[in-house]
């Protein structure tokens, strides 16, 4: 089916200039329900595609396009005629604001966005058209599949002693791109879709474009963006998949599960259960008046004091000593405090130290100080059950949501005129 659309393509395709159709040869190719899309409906998305993933507009690109771009077409309808089924409408002003906060994104006024786009053969109703299906398949999973969702006080224990049990080791924050398998396209086609999005990718490509544009995840309108998930707690083919996985990389082949093909990528890592934590530091100081004009030879007395402090004061018993003999109003014992609650200056230059190492002088109000550490931890804020639930909660989501779309799919009909 694919190869005969390719070999329609390659005729109108290199006589419409790679940006326009002539709306005077129009040609439905798909009739989905009681929708159609025409040759001209696939120019200008392939445009899209093209210009959010800055890749070279090429007949062979094009070509190349073609078939997962009118598949996802196809999607997008049904997204449509499911909202508008359920009762759904998307109001102009949604769709306004999304594209506007696209055009902020790309440090542009709406009116710049506008024409920039028109300049690659994007009409403006085209970009819209897309953003309303992601909104469509967002209304739909909120009214049909949120409210059905439920976990159970067991399950909720039961993810709390798992992951308490995987303490010590990484959560990473995940970026997806899923290729389903559907009757329309081999898996092989599939698999080579995949391929060439990763090339997109390794050759510069935006991770977040290429998602909102091919992703057939719920996560595709928020650039396939996953969130922190735990080692360990996705299925096994995923996790097979990340398995020497580096942050700032994604995967170099797509990995099969049963339901399609996944792109991923690890964005970050971190320990778990580190989600929200706080540094505490044993403070001590050391503070002297200054005058305003630091050239003032009392002034530089001062300062040269503050630097003989930091470079020769070793222990937080000396330090008192010192705080004692030199220390002015505002010295002495801090006791512990959260370094995020002081100045920027002050609390990246303490946090890099360690305990019993003293600060280089820094600016204080109305002179300048010296610190020592002499203690330091850092509090994790205790795992939550409501975390942990909201969490469970959007993973359930996620696989119902890709089994409704795969329904949908299934009972349309669906007809290539082609």
């Amino acid at each position: 089916m694919f190869r005969h659309l390719i070999s329609i393509f390659a005729i109108w395709l290199s006589l419409a200039g790679f940006a326009t159709a002539q709306q005077s040869s129009v040609r439905v190719l798909a009739v989905v329900n009681s929708s159609i899309i025409t040759d001209v409906d696939l120019a200008y998305r392939i445009n899209l595609a093209i210009m959010a993933a800055e890749l070279p507009n090429t007949t062979e690109r094009r070509l190349d396009m073609a078939p997962q771009i009118l598949d996802r077409l196809i999607t997008d309808k049904i997204r449509l005629q499911e909202a508008s089924r359920i009762g759904f409408r998307i109001e102009d002003r949604f769709i306004q604001d999304a594209f506007d906060a696209i055009a902020e994104q790309n440090e542009m006024t709406t009116e710049e966005f506008e024409a920039f786009i028109r300049t690659k053969g994007v009409p403006v109703e085209t970009m819209k058209e897309q953003i309303k299906a992601q909104i469509a398949v967002n209304a739909v999973t909120q009214r049909l599949i949120v409210p059905n969702v439920e976990i159970s006080d067991r399950e909720l224990r039961a993810e709390i002693n798992r992951i308490n049990a995987l303490r010590g080791r990484s959560e990473r924050e995940l970026v997806e791109i899923f290729l389903p398998f559907n009757n329309q396209r081999s898996e092989s086609e599939v698999r080579q879709q995949a391929l060439q999005i990763i090339s997109q990718l390794e050759q510069g490509s935006d991770f977040a474009s290429l998602a909102q544009q091919y992703s057939y995840a719920p996560t595709a309108g928020l650039g396939g963006q996953r969130g922190w998930v735990p080692e360990g707690t996705l299925d096994e083919d995923l996790e097979a998949g990340l398995i020497g996985l580096r942050a700032g990389s994604i995967t170099e082949q797509p990995v099969r599960t049963d339901d399609g093909y996944y792109i991923m990528g690890i964005l970050r890592t971190r320990p778990i259960g580190a989600a929200a934590s706080r540094t505490i530091a044993a403070l001590r100081r050391v503070f002297l008046n200054l005058p305003d004009d630091l050239s003032n030879p009392i002034a530089q007395q001062r300062l040269a004091l503050l630097t003989s402090i930091s470079e020769q004061v070793r222990g937080c018993r000396n330090f008192d000593q010192v705080i004692q003999q030199y220390g002015e109003a505002g010295s002495g014992n801090l006791g512990e405090i959260d370094l995020s609650t002081l100045p920027p200056i002050i609390s990246v230059t303490l946090s890099e130290l360690e305990v019993g190492d003293v600060s280089p002088p820094l600016p204080a109000e109305g002179g300048g100080a010296v610190y020592i550490v002499c203690g330091k931890r850092v509090d994790i804020d205790p795992l939550t059950s409501e975390n942990v639930k909201d969490r469970l909660t959007s993973e359930r989501v996620r696989k119902l949501a890709g089994r409704y779309d795969a329904d949908l799919r299934r009972a349309a009909y669906i007809d290539y005129r082609f």
